[in-house]
């Protein structure tokens, strides 16, 4: 009987290492869910073929947050008021290497993010669109943790909340002086933070365009 008991604790024991790993794995995985990121999001990736950082991408994506807490409120995240991030990468979700990490800016400060008040019924409407025009931004490269001083012009949309939700926005953003050398083939990793929520999704298929180097003619040298 004690063969048979070790036998059932070996068996036991064997089946429980696969199913902590599968634990950890979707608990991972579940790490990725607070921003839920469009399928259909748009990118394009242009290399410039110079020396880096000379690169340029545009991302058009709507993004949803999820992140409702335990009492079934949100956080009061506004990528409006408090910016976000966005970072470029290869691999998958939860084990991807990231290649550009972007930093934006708040688009509008939580008094502007309103209308004035109508005389008629004097309560503030909030905007629902806003306009980034070539802002220098803080883009870095996460493997490295070097920095580069980067451009960006934008654009953001509150979308109506969907239920069960903390809000939806779409962003449409052109950020140009980064280094996307190693972003070769499809699919590419997309990762929004939001606050201190974050979403990825690693299935987004990129236009990467040819690189088309500065072969301006030099001017020719003065005659003596």
């Amino acid at each position: 009987m004690k063969i048979r008991c070790y036998s059932f604790k070996a068996i036991v024991g064997a089946l429980a290492v696969p199913v902590m790993f599968f634990a950890l794995a979707n608990r991972a995985s579940a790490q990725e869910t607070d921003i839920l990121i469009d399928n259909a999001a748009e990118l394009q990736i242009d290399p410039s073929g110079n020396p880096e950082p000379s690169d340029t991408f545009q991302l058009k994506a709507t993004f949803t947050n999820d992140d409702i807490n335990g009492e079934g409120g949100c956080d009061g995240d506004d990528p409006v008021t408090q910016g976000l991030t966005i970072t470029l990468g290869t691999g998958a979700c939860g084990s991807s290497t990231d290649v550009v990490q972007v930093v934006i800016p708040a688009f509008a400060s939580s008094d502007s993010a309103k209308i004035s008040p109508l005389k008629k019924h004097g309560k503030k409407k909030h905007k629902t669109h806003f306009i980034m025009k070539k802002k220098p931004v803080t883009a870095s490269d996460p493997s490295t943790g070097e920095l580069e001083n980067a451009t960006i012009s934008g654009e953001l949309e509150v979308l109506p909340t969907p239920a069960g939700t903390c809000g939806q926005w779409t962003v449409d953003a052109e950020v140009s002086a980064v280094d996307l050398s190693a972003i070769t083939a499809n699919p590419v990793v997309v990762t929004i933070g939001q606050g201190d929520d974050t979403g990825c999704n690693d299935q987004i298929q990129a236009q990467i365009n040819t690189p088309e180097p500065d072969d301006s003619p030099e001017p020719p040298e003065s005659g003596d």
